[in-house]
């Protein structure tokens, strides 16, 4: 069936928009044209987007929904569906907050058997590996078949609160670093000095602390700064395309720029909670906004707004994990909170708003930062993050001239709750398409429902 999406206004590099219409064959992009220009023929179905800002779907490349295995806290449904609302036509789930994890080719299916039918938009996998694997040498064999399978890459962790996903020591990371190369594959990762952390952290439960920065000072701010310069010398040694999840930072920032700008592929993300919250939101919040790693410093706040602006942050991502809400968010004792929260159906409200209509960022590099920085170094470009000839009809239809106030009882998700509550923004996500099909609408409706999304292997 064909389809011709009428009256977008899509941005151009300048920043400028342009009135286009949008010719869609089976979900993939034929044409864009001036608007108005395409001649009336039969069996073209028109869908009038009514002058809407137009941008390629959303791509969040760091999501943990949670499934299967903590499904009290988030599954593939509810994480979808929140997805859908906050614009984003394909998500990135992380391999290791799932039973089991994503670390084997069977591991994989048990996880894809559990997803693919509740998935309201697009996904794709992250891969990954433990030490028990590097030990034992079975990551040689491993890692490519996940590579075959389709991951976007691996993630690991310098420090790690999970018994099933380990850290891996500096010895093990080079093991990896060295297969990863071998097999192309890009390797994510939570870098904070486990030592380091470590050390602090018992240093100040010693001390009986228990307040919000208890935290904050335990997890120091030098464990990532640490973490980074350690894993940049591995992947620089071991020519390893590298990319440092949520930084959060401004000595990390430096870092990742410094590393750019001598040559290595490598990139970073960071998320919205890292560039809007600092500690005065933790001292107002508490363990609402606890997370890893923990919200730093105004300055960090600045430092990371630069990196944006000046391309040492690659793309905004969210690392949405809610914990069950109340029961391990609401509490005195910061040590016994759960660290993450909700953020996929916010990230682009928020980013619009502080980007584009706070600080100018024009809306073809917004679209960059949402969807096609994350596409390109993710291995989904073209197909996913752009709107061209060739590509998924992938586009979320935003009004520029509406407004939205972030409510916790308009989420999604299956724990409902956000350091955002109340916050008003200029522009409102009216409608997100998947392939050239309607998968939300803003009066609350999902017209394709669950097991709609496909797989996306990464190429």
């Amino acid at each position: 069936m064909q389809q011709l999406f009428q009256n977008a206004q899509i941005a151009q590099p300048d920043g400028s928009l342009q009135a286009v219409d949008i010719l869609v064959d089976a979900g993939i992009i034929q044409q864009l044209i001036p608007a108005g220009s395409f001649p009336a023929a039969a069996g073209v179905v028109p869908v009038d987007l009514g002058g809407q800002f137009v941008m390629p779907g959303g791509i969040d490349g760091h999501v943990h929904f949670d499934d299967p295995g903590f499904t009290d806290r988030e599954d593939f449904g509810t994480g979808t569906m929140s997805a859908a609302a906050g614009g984003v036509t394909t998500i990135v789930d992380m391999p290791c907050t799932s039973l089991p994890p994503v670390t084997t080719p069977d591991n994989f299916m048990v996880k894809m058997r559990a997803i693919s039918p509740k998935a309201y938009v697009d996904y794709a996998l992250w891969g990954g590996t433990t030490p028990t694997f590097i030990d034992s040498g079975a990551y040689k064999r491993l890692l490519p078949e996940l590579k075959q399978l389709g991951v976007v890459g691996i993630k690991v962790y310098t420090t790690s609160g999970m018994l099933t996903y380990p850290r891996l020591d500096t010895r093990q990371m080079v093991m990896a670093f060295e297969c990863a190369r071998a097999n192309d594959l890009l390797v994510a990762v939570h870098a904070e000095d486990h030592f380091l952390a470590t050390y602090y952290t018992e240093k100040i439960l010693h001390e009986g602390r228990t307040d919000p920065l208890a935290y904050k000072d335990g997890r120091t701010y030098d464990a990532e700064p640490l973490a980074i310069s350690t894993v940049l010398a591995l992947a620089r040694r071991e020519n390893t395309r590298i990319h440092i999840v949520h930084v959060s930072t401004a000595a990390g920032a430096r870092l990742i720029a410094q590393a750019k700008a001598e040559g290595m592929d490598a990139t970073a993300e960071t998320c919205p909670h890292y560039l809007l919250l600092n500690r005065d939101d933790f001292v107002r919040l508490g363990s609402l906004v606890k997370c890893t790693p923990p919200l730093r410093d105004r300055s960090d706040n600045d430092a990371l707004w630069a990196g944006v602006m000046d391309g040492t942050i690659d793309y905004i991502a969210t690392d949405h994990a809610p914990g069950i809400y109340p029961v391990e968010k609401v509490m005195d004792n910061i040590w016994r909170a759960y660290a993450g929260m909700p953020g996929v159906q916010s990230r682009v409200p928020l980013m619009l708003h502080e980007a584009y209509f706070v600080r100018g960022v024009n809306l073809y590099r917004f679209g960059e930062l949402m969807s096609t920085n994350p596409a390109k170094r993710l291995g989904l470009f073209p197909r996913k993050g752009v709107l061209a000839a060739g590509s998924d009809a992938d586009f979320t239809c935003i009004d520029l001239n509406g407004s939205t106030t972030i409510r916790t009882e308009q989420l999604y998700t299956m724990n409902k709750y956000t350091p955002f509550e109340g916050r008003e923004l200029r522009g409102e996500i009216r409608k997100t398409f998947v392939r050239g099909n309607q998968v939300y609408d803003s009066s609350g409706l999902f017209p394709m429902g669950p097991g709609y999304g496909s797989f996306v292997k990464a190429g």
